[in-house]
């Protein structure tokens, strides 16, 4: 027994990875890479200070490049943990304000080199994958937004993208790949002393690398041209992507002669799945915001058969599907019953419309519901006939079902557009509460504080609402909700078992006690930060219900978007007890998000809205890992879970660690040398229906942005969910007291208006958000710690008629400390930052 402690004592544990400490030069393994390195572009951190550590897109130089010395010359790489990258139209480099003011330079981050050469150290903190394929403007300008720059650099950020993907689309299209194996590359990478990247980048050639990329760059768009672009609508708005090949190809005859040459230029098209052809080339954003008026103009100008017309609605590769005549090559109960489907529901839409003014406001709310339902019925139907049925030899069914989706949801928009009045429909947001959320009362010293909803509410009441008609406050959850929660949906969520137990533990309360263990087992373990009182099942299950009224009201066209402001929290409540082997419940009794997506999904037969897909987007500084047991634990198609959250393999221990599970497992709260909560389960992503990024030991406000334009939109567009659920915590806020986030209230208005631009572009705008952590609320009620000194005078948070007057806010000491800078901004900015970005995002087009 001696010598087996001695052992288990003197065991090397495997060396963590310096990240935590700042520190990347050992980070780096001969083997790592990113996906898309063979086209050569990345994106990578500078060395540069000026650059303020923001990742910039970047071109890797090919080992035989070798690395320019101060006297022009080339020589090799002499360390393999290096690479050499050319940084695309850097913004650091400018020249200093009075050289830019003597220049003349309209902006004066774009005065420096166009490009700038660097050597970087290779690691996952210094290096990541280049995903865009295309210039969306919309997409740029929200990225943008995270990385704190100043707004007079976003034209220098613009060009640098449209350097990238140029290079990138010809490094795709024209230049042949390396086809050795990894065994090879890492030979050559050894023989030649440099970094695999080295060897996988390609070689350029002088004259695409010589052409006059800053005259090129000079002709196009300028940002501030493209103000009238940003139109809300699912058309994403993009420029088309400088084609290196075709000026390169006009260097040479006839092209350099002003002649065209006869035989067709050889340009490798590349298919929509692995890199989006360019648009329309006549196309400027100015143009297509131009036309998106010209059209709105037409559809009010009255009941014509041109505005009625199905080419409106679908595309003109999906109206010839319809018009073929021969059906030799597909089933006409398949892809041919499509053009039947929509022009009946048109038809439909138009008579709704005409005889909609004649009705009473009842009448009108439930005309509304039946005609947005009926679209998204149909829109189900199509996918299904289309899945079954045989298709036209060479059509993509992807590309059938892609065009089918957007057709039904223009006309779920043309009916929302039509049928809306004050107060139903588009323009419209919702905050929806409860007071008997505030019976759940947790113990003194708890983060989870009753005080929370009142907060919330005072920060919604910020961004109108209640004071505006159009942003809704609805302070009561109906019973047939309520019920309809309890006896239907939570038993689909959550088992059995675990309701039963958690109702009689909390019936068993006395009435005057408050601040008891819910969820510990047998043993007492695992109840420490998940107490409450005898109205804390109501308070779950009352929350349940506003997110299933949530759902209604999204799915039916009442409103655009909805906001709940709910509690106790749920994204950590599973189908039983603690799950994925979370060592508690982290405040979590009952998932109102992974609820709100079961009832959705549901068939109507059974009590539903039948919807066929549901993403689940969370953002809450820890893993939601609750609401990936419920829906995700196996892959099932109705479900995308998305989660950015803070942990990751460095943080939480390697799956191959020998001090086990219990090692990297602790409280919500607890000290960060343990790991961060609930533990591995966020590290990784299981199979394609989740997608879990973790961010490290502090969640950033770049780390956040720059995940949810090059990961998060890409998936969620590629899963085209019926409708979009948000998680939404505000426990990465910079003064929260968890002190795991570096993110401000306007931070999260931008992840909020991200979030809704994915919902634009996959369904109508179709978004709703539950309320999950964010703790930094300063206290509201005077101390009642007589004992201890007051050194200064009080300061509390006035939430007015919000705060219940029977509501204790009970706060340790060296809490209040910690809450006392969220006087300048905290938890309540960031709800009505959260509302506000709802609110400016409420209007269909």
């Amino acid at each position: 027994m001696g010598l087996k402690k001695w052992e288990n004592k003197t065991r090397q544990k495997p060396t963590r990875s310096n990240a935590q400490s700042g520190s990347t030069r050992f980070a780096a393994t001969a083997k790592f890479t990113v996906p898309g390195i063979e086209n050569g572009i990345i994106l990578a951190k500078p060395t540069n200070r000026a650059s303020k550590g923001i990742m910039w897109p970047a071109r890797v130089r090919n080992v035989v490049e070798g690395k320019l010395t101060a006297d022009g010359k080339v020589r090799r790489n002499s360390s393999k943990n290096q690479i050499h990258v050319i940084f695309l139209a850097p913004f650091w480099n400018a020249q200093d304000a009075s050289v830019s003011k003597m220049s003349n330079a309209t902006d004066p981050y774009s005065v420096g080199p166009l490009f700038e050469y660097d050597t970087i150290e290779v690691s996952e903190y210094n290096i990541q994958e280049y995903t865009h394929n295309s210039i969306s403007i919309e997409q740029l300008e929200t990225g943008f937004k995270f990385l704190g720059l100043p707004k007079g650099v976003f034209a220098r950020y613009l060009d640098s993208h449209r350097l990238a993907v140029s290079l990138k689309a010809y490094s795709f299209k024209h230049m042949s790949k390396n086809r050795d194996s990894e065994d090879q590359l890492l030979a050559s990478a050894s023989l030649t002393e440099s970094h695999i990247l080295s060897v996988k980048a390609p070689i350029f050639p002088d004259v695409v690398l010589m052409l006059p990329f800053d005259y090129i760059l000079s002709k196009l768009t300028h940002p501030s041209e493209l103000a009238a672009s940003s139109l809300g609508n699912d058309e994403d708005t993009q420029e088309p992507v400088i084609d290196i090949d075709a000026i390169v190809h006009s260097l040479s005859p006839p092209e350099c002669f002003g002649k065209t040459s006869q035989e067709p230029r050889n340009s490798s098209c590349l298919t929509p799945e692995v890199l989006p052809s360019s648009p329309d080339p006549n196309f400027t954003p100015a143009k297509s915001a131009k036309r998106a008026l010209q059209l709105a103009s037409e559809e009010n100008n009255g009941d014509t058969d041109a505005v009625w017309s199905i080419n409106r609605f679908a595309s003109d590769f999906l109206v010839g599907l319809f018009q073929r005549e021969s059906v030799d090559d597909y089933s006409v109960e398949g892809v041919g019953q499509l053009g039947t489907l929509i022009t009946n529901l048109v038809a439909k839409l138009r008579q709704t419309c005409s005889a909609y003014p004649g009705y009473g406001m009842h009448k009108k709310v439930i005309e509304l519901k039946k005609m947005l339902c009926q679209c998204l019925l149909i829109k189900g139907h199509g996918e299904d006939c289309i899945e079954y049925s045989s298709i036209p030899h060479g059509v993509s069914k992807v590309t059938i079902i892609t065009e089918w989706r957007k057709a039904c949801e223009r006309i779920y928009k043309r009916a929302v557009s039509k049928l809306s009045f004050t107060g139903v429909g588009n323009g419209v947001t919702s905050v929806i509460t409860d007071s008997r959320c505030n019976g759940h009362i947790t113990q003194l010293g708890s983060f989870e504080r009753p005080v929370r909803l009142p907060a919330a509410i005072k920060g919604a009441k910020r961004a109108g609402a209640g004071r505006d008609p159009n942003v809704l406050l609805l302070t009561e959850v109906e019973d047939n909700y309520y019920n309809m929660a309890e006896n239907v949906v939570i038993p689909k969520a959550h088992k059995k078992t675990y309701i039963k137990r958690l109702k009689t533990k909390i019936q068993s309360i006395p009435p005057d006690q408050k601040g008891v263990p819910l969820t510990d087992d047998s043993d007492g373990e695992g109840g420490d930060d998940t107490m409450g009182s005898r109205g804390s099942y109501a308070a779950a299950v009352v929350g349940i219900g506003a997110s299933l009224k949530a759902v209604d009201m999204v799915v039916t066209g009442k409103c655009v978007n909805v906001f709940c402001a709910i509690r106790p929290p749920g994204h950590h409540a599973g189908l039983e007890l603690r799950p994925m082997q979370a060592v508690s419940n982290g405040f979590c009794l009952f998932n109102a998000a992974a609820c709100a997506a079961i009832y959705a999904t549901t068939p109507l037969s059974q009590g539903g809205l039948g919807l066929r897909r549901v993403c689940v987007i969370d953002f809450d500084v820890h893993h939601g890992n609750g609401t990936q047991d419920i829906l995700c634990s196996t892959y099932d198609p109705r479900y995308l879970y998305v989660s950015i959250h803070a942990g990751g393999a460095h943080i939480n221990g390697f799956e191959d660690e020998d001090s086990g599970d219990e090692s990297f497992r602790h409280l919500l709260g607890g000290r960060k040398t343990e790991g961060i909560f609930p533990g591995r389960c966020g590290d990784t992503s299981p199979h394609k229906g989740v997608l879990n990024i973790p961010l490290g030991q502090k969640v950033t406000a770049s780390a956040m942005g720059s995940a949810l334009v090059s990961q998060v939109t890409p998936r969620v567009e590629e899963f085209s969910p019926d409708l979009i659920i948000l998680s939404a915590g505000f426990d990465a806020h910079e003064n929260d007291p968890l002190g795991m986030g570096g993110l401000s209230a306007a931070d999260f208005g931008s992840v909020t208006e991200v979030a809704c631009q994915m919902a634009y572009k996959t369904c109508s705008g179709r978004i709703l958000s539950v309320l999950e952590g964010g703790y930094g609320i300063p206290c509201c009620r005077p101390r009642n710690d007589l004992f201890l000194p007051t050194t200064s005078e009080e300061r509390l948070l006035d939430l007015g008629e919000d705060l219940p007057s029977n509501m204790d806010d009970e706060v340790h000491y060296t809490l209040r400390q910690k809450l006392d800078k969220c006087h300048e901004e905290g938890f309540l900015e960031c709800v009505q930052s959260h509302v506000q970005s709802f609110v400016k995002c409420n209007i269909r087009k």
